[in-house]
């Protein structure tokens, strides 16, 4: 049975360097994602919570940025 990945990805500024964390437990990950946002949640960071298809490819599931805030999707 397929189980899919869940991914956190922590963009520090456009263009800069990244973070990311990829886990199997959803809730996990979730967990995970509001702590990025938490600690570094501020100036240009992007933090996405994406989740892997059959495919191999990755839905951004939500998103946050110090101008959007919290939005379903990609703030992109």
């Amino acid at each position: 049975m397929y189980e899919p990945k869940i991914s956190r990805d922590h963009q520090f500024r456009p263009d800069g360097p990244s973070a990311e964390g990829y886990w199997n437990d959803r809730q996990v990950a979730e967990d995970k994602f509001l702590g990025e946002v938490g600690m570094y949640g501020s100036g240009e960071t992007v933090i996405q919570l994406a989740e892997e298809s059959a495919d191999g490819r990755y839905e951004v599931l939500k998103s946050w940025s110090q101008h959007t805030g919290m939005v379903t999707g990609d703030v992109a």
